[in-house]
């Protein structure tokens, strides 16, 4: 048994090194009586792990070093032909029905492993497969050999021998990213990958809050790299305030990241490992970055976006993902019955048909009054600014008997008339307007002012003559009342 041990401990040392696995000459060997495993390290779960044998391994019994020779039973017709092929970095021998295969003098480990991928079509049907579990799989029972491992993730494949037993890293992680926004505890808009958004752009009020969400997995190699930290830099169109507030939590739990803010763009960088080097998260960790912004004036009329890109330790960019947000306008205008433009309508904005949610608003363009030759043009107060106890102002028409008031998400609004032109009925109801992923252009939203009923003027008809009516008439009245009652008395 001692000597079976040393024998065995020898062709783990030889199979791991491709140079001694793949010897230069014909070696007689003799079959190996038990079987090895291999374990996948770093797994990601819900990804198949297929063994495809490549070729059986077998070891010359008392060699030191000991020797492992590799053979091929030629089930395949296009592998063998690749194998003899020109371009193999292999001779092929035939050898007792079968073929042994030797590595030819000074090839490249990457001229070996290039030619395996190469050929992975051909290596028919895998001899075990798994599904991925997120940590370390195990294949038991094989026999020795050189095997061939993929995964569903594609492109990178580790190539081993179980002699008698070997792990590998599966270094073709798939890191994910995804990236969220919400709006008043609402409905979540979602965007998957770069440049792709949805229809429907959320809104949001000026001075209003836009809650952001970067969710994903955490990867411990990016292909044959090691990653020790994910970088996460996170840009916003200038419309947008971060409000310095990031969260990091990785499977659920808050950690520590070097978090810096630099006007628009954040960057987040979360270390992957420890000081000695060890990883800190289990492969495919999930990892959860929270923060927020507010909208700002410079949001007007502009759709705002807000990108984020994952970069790791290596400079490899391992996803992009982008959300927007925009806001839209209404345009009221003051008319007579006739259609003619009214100056000096004053409003307030409300949020609810009788409530007293007043939505502030400050002039952004035009005098403010009832002299001003363009429109008046109006936004919503900025959180800064009430913040600041800036008062809102009342929104006057102009000759053109147009107001607009910019910085409005989809909804529902209601215009208040304060004041009415002079020699016109002011309104008694609120009037509503909605804004629905469009501008609300005046031509679309009119408001009518009635002129009121004119009072007699002195001279006129007047109330007189309804007097002197009344007066006859209680006087008849009064009359027939006397004479009836002396004929009574009679």
């Amino acid at each position: 048994m001692k000597g079976l041990k040393k024998i065995l401990t020898g062709i783990v040392a030889s199979a791991l090194a491709l140079t001694m696995a793949f010897g230069t000459g014909d070696v007689t060997a003799k079959a190996a009586e038990t079987t090895g495993t291999i374990t996948i390290s770093n797994t990601t779960e819900g990804k198949d792990y297929s063994l495809y044998k490549v070729f059986d391994a077998t070891y010359v019994e008392g060699s030191d070093p000991v020797k492992v020779a590799y053979s091929y039973d030629g089930s395949n017709e296009a592998f063998l032909a690749a194998l003899q092929g020109a371009g193999s970095p292999f001779e092929v021998k035939a050898y007792n029905g079968g073929y042994n295969v030797v590595r030819k003098a000074n090839t490249l480990d990457t001229d070996v492993t290039n030619f395996i991928k190469e050929n992975a079509a051909n290596f028919g049907v895998a001899v075990a497969s798994k599904p991925g579990t997120g940590k370390a799989l195990t294949f038991t029972g094989l026999g020795f050999g050189y095997y061939y491992i993929t995964s569903q993730l594609g492109s990178e494949v580790t190539i081993t021998s179980a002699v008698p037993s070997q792990t590998v890293i599966d270094k073709n992680q798939e890191t994910t990213i995804d990236k969220t926004e919400s709006v008043d505890g609402g409905i979540t808009w979602k965007y998957n990958g770069n440049p792709a958004v949805e229809d429907t752009l959320p809104t949001q009020l000026v001075g209003k809050v836009v809650n952001y969400k970067v969710s994903g997995t955490v990867t411990q190699y990016n292909k044959d790299k090691k990653v020790t930290f994910l970088l996460f830099t996170d840009t916003m169109s200038e419309g947008l305030t971060p409000n310095k507030d990031v969260v990091v939590k990785v499977n659920g739990s808050e950690v520590t990241a070097e978090v810096n803010y630099d006007g628009q763009v954040t960057t987040i960088k979360l270390p992957t490992v420890n000081a000695a080097g060890e990883f800190l998260y289990e492969s495919n960790a999930s990892y959860e970055i929270t923060y927020t912004a507010t909208i700002n004036e410079k949001a007007l009329d502009n759709v705002q976006d807000n990108k984020v890109v994952l970069t790791d330790n290596n400079g490899d960019t391992l996803g992009t993902d982008e959300t927007k947000v925009r806001n839209y306008s209404i345009s009221l205008k003051k008319t007579d019955e006739a259609g003619n433009s009214l100056a000096d309508a004053h409003f307030r904005l409300y949020a609810s048909q009788n409530g007293k949610d007043e939505i502030p608003v400050v002039l952004v363009s035009g005098t403010g009054d009832a002299t001003s030759e363009l429109d008046n043009v109006y936004r919503v107060l900025t959180a800064e600014e009430v913040q600041n106890n800036v008062q809102g102002v009342e929104m006057v028409t102009g000759k053109t008997g147009v107001i607009v008031v910019k910085g409005l998400k989809n909804g529902d609004y209601y215009f208040e008339e304060t004041a009415a032109p002079a020699g016109y009925n002011r309104l008694t109801d609120r009037k509503a307007a909605k804004v629905n992923n469009a501008d609300v252009p005046a031509a679309e939203f009119v408001v009518v002012n009635k002129t009121g009923s004119i009072l007699p003027s002195t001279g006129g008809i007047g109330t007189t003559s309804f007097y002197i009516v009344g007066g006859v008439l209680i006087a008849a009245a009064f009359a027939y009342f006397m004479l009836r009652r002396k004929a009574q008395a009679e």
